[in-house]
């Protein structure tokens, strides 16, 4: 059995044993004095003896030299370096599946080492008559090899075997197991696990179980206590100041471990330069927000990381987002004819007030309004008014279909026909005279669809009430087509209607949004709702800051989104050919006619995607983070997934090894407490060897 040692350096402790060398070869005798007369005459002879230069007590010198040897080697801390074998042998031919787990929890110290060790040692045992099938797996199962009995094919797979940064599923692996088995000729079957089980890739209620008779056997490459730092989310906090839009990045740092962390250094990036810089110390198993001061946002869009300490598990120890300025919804209010400043203001104030995103608001009236007015909208209010004719008509009907918004509000001066007639399908039905209910006190709302996003928002439990809002007088509305009502009086009438045109969107308010039908613009939930309706009409969505690896994006649908706002001019985003780069430097083309335009998102990182129409630089970026729910590195019993997987009443399923580091195998081995109680023992006994033959004792 071989034998290693943790500190070979103390060894050179062994030219110590020159030491009790020295003590035989050179003592000398003790002799007593004897009286004698003048030796004057006398010729000196010095004394020389054979006797003097040899040793002559080997007893006591090995007891010496050996009690020096236990000592260096118990501080050169020994270790038995006793093999793991990754199988059993059998006396047939087998089928043998070795799955080797890839999840970035496997990037954790040394498992990734200590699981291809382990991997590579099973692959020595296989038989000639044996064939095996190599399976790497972390979310996906991927067989880099055939079943084969070729040691150097499953070596070269192995060698070539590569962490990745997704989470740990044990389901999918076991089924691929399950498959091959179930497919193969060979009288026997046995499958191999090397992973760290950690608990969070195990889901007990959806094991997969291997055919009857197979073999099981887990080998445990994870740590005792591991300990480990994560960025685990990041949130902003956007303001302006003297026309600049100003950003206060707050990050959330969890200790997933056992080990306190003292003093640790989490510094904010923006655009690879180090910004800001704060220090923390967190406790075992807690977590922490920090808040960075707010800083002036660019025009530009910029890159962020949130890095935290250096541990054993880097890989989420770093957060990666992006932030853009937030362009605002250009909104133009169009009004009656002659109305005052008070016509309005509850919507003026409401979009006045500051809100994600903002709104850049513009007014006129319906007898000024031309053509060149619609340019640059996204939404389009028609307060009280009707919808315009002509080319400035069809310049509106062109804005919608496109994907702009139209929001009509039906109030008193919005008489019944007075829309043109060529117009009239962009309702969503007919409206007639108001409804009067003023002498009963006023409708209320009976009913919202809190499933729409407009009303979403106050779907939660006191996110907000409609009931108190009182409304006198409001149109009724048949209905035509398949239009959706967002919300109903008390007696059945649409309050608030939806319809379809084209890409875009047309709300319909039945009553009016000026506190002279309703009282409805004097309530708490006034402001948010008119927030939500423009932005649902203008199609807002808040731009993504960052994906998880795994996660597919269209890039055409993450442009919409606010992405292609990324470091590009303005241009389509349909029919252009582009080129994405990974953040370790892979590049692939994406068609301009492949369908969907999709990414799959495996690394952490920044990916980089470049136009390629006519020459120009057009590019953005994607921010992408590992999923922390792998920064938990708890381990659940192995013996409990060895016993789900395998076969009741199988007497030899369920085996579980454990391959541990060099230290922790040391620490549960002990040899060196052994080396020192030999070496005090054989210390003891040289003296009394020593006492008992006083004239060799030096």
């Amino acid at each position: 059995m071989p034998i290693s040692f943790l500190a070979p350096l103390f060894l050179a402790g062994l030219l110590a044993l020159a030491i009790p060398i020295i003590i035989h070869l050179t003592h000398r005798e003790r002799k007593d004095v004897v009286a004698f007369p003048s030796l004057m005459f006398l010729r000196r002879i010095p004394y020389r003896t054979v006797r003097r230069q040899r040793i002559r007590h080997w007893l006591l010198f090995l007891m010496r030299s050996a009690a020096i040897a236990l000592l260096v080697a118990a501080f050169a801390r020994p270790l038995l370096d006793s093999s793991v074998q990754g199988s059993t042998v059998f006396s047939s031919a087998r089928e043998l599946v070795v799955l080797v787990d890839r999840s970035y929890s496997m990037g954790y110290g040394e498992r990734w080492d200590r699981a291809l060790d382990a991997a590579r040692r099973v692959i020595d045992g296989v038989g000639p008559e044996d064939v095996a099938t190599l399976v790497l797996f972390e979310e996906r199962a991927q067989a880099v090899t055939q079943a084969t009995a070729d040691q150097a094919v499953l070596d070269a797979a192995l060698g070539a075997a590569e962490l990745s940064a997704r989470l740990t599923r044990y389901g999918p692996a076991l089924q691929l197991a399950r498959e091959i088995i179930e497919g193969s000729d060979k009288p026997l079957s046995e499958v191999v696990l090397i992973t760290d089980f950690q608990k969070a890739g195990w889901d007990a209620q959806n094991a997969v179980s291997l055919p009857k008779g197979t073999a099981f056997t887990g080998i445990d490459v994870s740590d005792a206590d591991p300990s480990n730092l994560a960025v685990t989310g990041a949130s902003f906090v956007r303001s302006r100041r003297a026309g600049a839009e100003r950003v206060a990045v707050s990050a959330r740092v969890d200790n997933l471990g056992v080990q306190s962390f003292e003093d640790v250094t989490v510094s904010l990036e923006i655009d690879g330069q180090e910004v800001q810089t704060q220090s923390v110390g967190l406790a075992p198993d807690s977590s922490t927000m920090l808040r960075f001061a707010p800083f002036n946002l660019p025009r530009e869009p910029v890159r962020g990381v949130i890095r935290a300490g250096d541990d054993a598990l880097p890989l989420d120890n770093s957060f990666n987002f992006l932030l853009a300025p937030e362009g605002a919804v250009s909104v133009l209010i169009v009004n009656p004819n002659g109305a005052g400043r008070d016509h309005g203001l509850y919507l003026r104030r409401a979009l006045g007030v500051g809100g994600r995103p903002g709104f850049d608001v513009a007014e006129t009236s319906i007898g000024q309004l031309s053509p060149a007015d619609l340019e640059g909208r996204s939404v389009v209010i028609l307060d009280d008014v009707p919808f315009p004719g002509g080319a400035t008509g069809e310049r509106l009907r062109v804005l919608i279909s496109e994907g702009g918004g139209l929001l009509a509000v039906l109030g008193r001066r919005t008489r019944a026909g007075v829309w043109p007639a060529e117009a009239r399908d962009v309702l969503p039905g007919a409206y007639g005279a108001p409804i009067d209910r003023s002498s009963s006190g006023g409708g209320t709302l009976s009913f919202v669809d809190y499933d729409h996003p407009v009303f979403e928002l106050f779907s939660a439990p006191r996110s907000g009430d409609f009931t108190p809002a009182r409304f006198f007088r409001y149109r009724r509305m048949e209905l035509t087509g398949e239009p959706r009502v967002l919300a109903r009086f008390d007696d059945g009438s649409a309050a608030l209607a939806e319809r379809r045109l084209g890409e875009g969107r047309v709300l319909v308010w039945t009553s009016d949004m000026a506190n002279f039908w309703n009282n409805f613009a004097v309530q708490p939930v006034f402001l948010p709702f008119v927030h939500q309706a423009l932005k649902h009409l203008s199609g807002y969505r808040e731009p993504v800051a960052w994906f998880q690896v795994g996660d597919v994006i269209d890039l055409t649908e993450y442009s919409r989104r606010g992405g292609a706002r990324f470091n590009r001019q303005e241009g389509s985003d349909e029919d252009v050919e582009r080129i994405v780069e990974s953040p370790t430097g892979a590049r692939f083309l994406m068609p301009a006619d492949a369908e969907p335009q999709s990414v799959s998102l495996g690394e952490p990182g920044f990916y980089q995607v470049r136009y390629l129409d006519d020459g120009d630089a057009r590019a953005y970026s994607v921010a992408v983070n590992v999923d922390v729910a792998e920064s938990d590195l708890r381990a659940l019993d192995p013996e409990e997934l060895g016993g789900a997987v395998t076969a009741e009443g199988e007497a030899e399923a369920g085996a579980v090894e454990v391959v541990l580091t060099r230290e922790d195998r040391e620490r549960r081995q002990n040899l060196w407490w052994y080396l020192l109680v030999g070496a005090v023992v054989l210390l003891l006994g040289e003296t009394v060897v020593s006492n008992r033959v006083p004239r060799l004792a030096s």
